[in-house]
């Protein structure tokens, strides 16, 4: 495989391209001259031209068609825009490519350790006229004179693309900017932010919002000199998925605490430098904090600390991770204590964490944020309509938003107002809709499809009894293009107790494997919808199978393998061709064993279907007393 750099286009850039390729070509010029040459380059833009340069740099080295024998791309062009990106997030980018330039507004953005190993880091200056006069000749944009480009060279490459067309001749451009320069006026005020919500106006937080107000009267006891600092809560783990508002939930517990709020993460943190400077930024969030107190210190993303017992190939890290999460819980439990200090952290992933930041005295209470219930969603969605009169009834709107987060919410919310303010008209729920995504409705057929389905789960779950039902759905209509096993769900929580042996799993898998054994009943064949993602029925049990043969020992061995990196599990199948024939025998196992529990209990599976169907929704309770209605087969549940 040959590397080499894009051919130009065939159509002349715009100016602001061609202008951003002068100083490219400027920096550039070593690497362009040998095509190839391996490099790694670092372009410090000016302010809110980044994009600009990206774009330049793809139109000189960026060609779709150039990868080598694996499929990885020879030259990788992107932008680093914030301070909080991740440092094994650039090295990943990067690792295959054999040409890598970085265009940043700000160097500080950039992982020490990748400047340091550059082997250019170079800041561009703002384009001069000389560049402009350059540039149009490039763009084919006649009429370029001196004093043109020296008024253009005034201003920002954003301006320039929006006031210089390819359509109108360069002076009309260049007088209109001119002229509406001339006619500009002094902006007005932005309106005034609204004052900060406190826990009691928020919707959807349920008992992280009963913790919160208890957490705000423990300190209004603690000022007032009532009781100890030791009787007040030290932290707590806010827990759920994206977009659930855990950072909105923070902002609104200070407002209702009355305390300074400081927001951290780990990223910010390791963003300062290497191990030395990491540290020390975290400990000055928390003398920060102590320095405010009373004060809450909010870290976001909190399972990017790890866990130092996860396994991973490489020691390095380890003891880089060990270092850090020793560092924390300095910081947590200091010997002098950290009174009038509250720590919240946040995270969609607790398993993620280690046991050490949990315990008692740290962030000693695990509370779950979940997706917003109906009422909520209303609640929600009132809120950042800023109290403005809806018409219309708003049931249809509220339903078609289930398993919405309140992130999507507040954006529906600044969508229909954009909407509403377009057309100059009130919102209505008929505008509400409109600005929604698009939504598929269902076949008769798909719907019936999506019913049995979900009934195999939920019967299976119910009959083998490991894990307790709460209740089962399924949608009319889905998010036009959106994931397949979107159309329903079988809910269940865990079952009480901690003993669980090699039947408990296979129950499990089983009830997993129950929506496609339920469709192999019914249909004769089951469709794809239950595969394809990392969250999907077979994926699940296919991880799950993984654990019993390979972390718990309740296979054919007794040796125990962890796996490492972002995927473990996958790392042990990948090379473990026997583990491969294990986990297949144990899912088509429990697969042939749910097909014969359906297949024997078909009319209590006909019915179920038939009720969702008609319905939409069956609770846990309604299921379990149709099944209660026959007779137990016990050997049709026997693993």
């Amino acid at each position: 495989m040959s590397y080499g750099f894009a051919n130009r286009p065939k159509s002349p850039p715009h100016l602001t391209i061609a202008v951003a390729r002068c100083g490219v070509r400027a920096a550039l010029r070593p690497f362009l001259r040998r095509w190839r040459l391996a490099f790694i380059a670092v372009l410090v833009t000016p302010e809110s031209t980044a994009d600009y340069y990206r774009r330049a740099v793809s139109s000189l080295i960026d060609d779709p068609t150039n990868v080598d024998e694996y499929g990885n791309d020879a030259a990788v062009v992107f932008t680093v825009a914030e301070t909080t990106i991740d440092p094994r997030t650039v090295f990943d980018r990067i690792k295959n490519a054999r040409q890598v330039v970085v265009v940043t507004e700000n160097r500080d953005y950039l992982p020490t350790d990748f400047i340091a190993g550059a082997d250019l880091v170079v800041d561009i200056a703002s384009p001069t006229p000389e560049h402009f006069i350059a540039a149009a000749r490039e763009a084919k944009m006649p009429g370029m004179t001196l004093a043109h480009a020296e008024y253009l060279s005034t201003k920002s490459l954003d301006a320039i693309l929006a006031g210089v067309r390819p359509t109108r001749p360069l002076m009309s451009s260049v007088r209109q900017m001119k002229r509406m320069e001339a006619q500009a006026v002094e902006p007005k005020p932005h309106p005034a932010k609204p004052a900060p919500l406190g826990l009691a106006d928020m919707h959807g937080y349920g008992k992280a919002k009963d913790w919160g107000l208890q957490l705000a009267a423990d300190l209004d006891a603690w000022r007032a000199g009532e009781i100890a600092w030791e009787d007040v809560d030290r932290g707590a783990l806010l827990y759920g998925p994206p977009g659930c508002g855990k950072t909105s939930y923070a902002r609104a517990l200070a407002t209702t605490c009355n305390v300074h709020l400081i927001v951290a993460s780990a990223a910010r943190w390791q963003a300062q430098g290497h191990l030395g400077d990491y540290l020390k930024a975290m400990r000055t969030a928390f003398k920060d904090a102590r320095k405010h107190a009373p004060s809450l210190l909010f870290i976001d993303e909190f399972d990017s600390f790890g866990d130092r017992e996860s396994p991973t190939s490489d020691d390095h890290h380890r003891d880089y991770r060990r270092q850090v999460i020793n560092g924390l819980l300095e910081c947590l439990d200091p010997s002098e204590g950290r009174d009038g200090v509250v720590v919240i952290g946040a995270t969609n992933n607790p398993d993620g964490i280690d046991p050490a930041l949990l315990r008692s005295g740290r962030l000693e209470t695990m509370i779950e944020i979940p997706l917003p219930d109906a009422a909520a969603r209303l609640g929600i969605l009132r809120q950042h309509l800023k109290g403005q009169k809806i018409e219309g009834d708003l049931g249809k709107v509220v339903s078609t938003t289930r398993s919405w987060s309140g992130a999507d919410l507040e954006k529906l919310a600044r969508d229909v107002r954009r909407l509403a303010r377009r057309r100059r008209s009130a919102i209505t729920d008929s505008l509400l809709l409109e600005v929604m995504p698009k939504r598929y409705v269902m076949t008769d057929d798909e719907l019936r499809h999506a019913a049995v389905h979900e009934a195999g789960h939920a019967m299976v779950g119910v009959l083998l009894e490991c894990d307790v039902l709460i209740g089962v759905h399924i949608e009319r209509d889905v998010a036009a293009g959106g994931v397949r096993q979107s159309a329903g769900r079988a809910s269940f929580e865990p079952a009480d107790g901690i003993i669980r042996t090699s039947v408990h799993y296979d129950d499990r898998i089983a009830m997993l494997l129950g929506g496609i054994a339920a469709e192999t009943v019914v249909f004769g064949a089951y469709a794809d919808g239950a595969g394809g993602a990392r969250g999907s029925d077979l994926a699940l049990a296919t991880d799950l199978a993984t654990r019993a043969e390979r972390h718990y020992g309740l296979g054919a061995t007794l040796s125990v393998e962890l796996g490492h990196g972002s995927h473990p599990l996958e790392s042990i199948r990948k090379r473990d061709p026997e583990l491969r024939r294990l986990v297949e025998h144990r899912l088509r196992k429990q697969f042939d064993r749910a097909v014969r529990i359906l297949t024997e209990r078909r009319s209590a599976l006909d019915g179920l279907v038939d009720r969702l169907v008609a319905h939409g929704h069956v609770t846990g309770d309604e299921v379990r007393a149709m099944l209660s209605k026959g007779s137990r087969d016990t050997a049709s549940v026997a693993p």
